[in-house]
């Protein structure tokens, strides 16, 4: 807990944050009513917690109370952050979180325009990605080699996702699967519609292999 957050503070957070929950617009006398404490002795609070970020700033005197991004993170509001967890050598798992990430979309990187796509087939798991999960993609006619990418092959009326490489005036595109041959085709007649940022997946065991490497041949 941070030094100017005592606990009397925490409980005035969790406490709106609590009725935020259950209604629409948190005025100081609902929070002062839930409190059950005096009006004055909640505005002096308020006050102090905007000071310190974790309220919003308001217009009127009388306007709704809502916690900030870091008044979230302050009572641990949504998805906890424990650290760092080692890939390489084994590390310390840290077992205090440091911050709580209120929307997923905050570690995807997601911005407008950006979409999901569940995925049919078993195609891609080499890489975790499974039938029935959902990938976030990016829009874009443009991706590297080697970036997992949705596209509209010939010859389809949907589209695909694959791992994609060009070699000259060819197009592969490569699936995650062993059993799945590779695609090749003219780079003219292959259509990139976007680009996977990354994938939401449901909780069961997934495994993952390197990428195949791409040869001319």
């Amino acid at each position: 807990m941070p030094p100017s957050l005592t606990p009397r503070r925490l409980e005035l957070l969790t406490a709106l944050h609590r009725l935020q929950q259950q209604q629409c617009g948190v005025t100081l006398g609902d929070l002062a009513s839930a409190l059950n404490v005096n009006r004055a002795r909640v505005h002096v609070q308020v006050k102090a917690l905007r000071g310190l970020g974790l309220l919003t700033p308001t217009t009127g005197r009388h306007g709704d109370l809502c916690l900030t991004d870091e008044g979230r993170a302050a009572i641990q509001s949504g998805i906890p952050v424990y650290g760092h967890i080692a890939a390489g050598p084994p590390g310390h798992a840290e077992q205090v979180p440091d911050r709580a990430v209120r929307h997923l979309e905050d570690l995807l990187g997601h911005r407008d325009g950006d979409y999901l796509l569940t995925v049919r087939g078993d195609s891609m798991t080499g890489i975790g990605v499974l039938d029935g999960d959902y990938v976030l993609v990016r829009p874009t006619p443009e991706v590297l080699d080697g970036d997992v990418a949705v596209v509209s092959i010939p010859g389809e009326n949907s589209a695909t996702l694959k791992r994609l490489y060009r070699l000259g005036d060819e197009v592969i595109l490569l699936s995650e699967n062993p059993t799945y041959p590779r695609m090749v085709y003219p780079a003219s007649d292959v259509q990139v519609q976007g680009r996977m940022l990354g994938v939401i997946g449901l909780p069961r065991p997934r495994a993952a292999r390197p990428a195949e490497p791409v040869r001319n041949s």
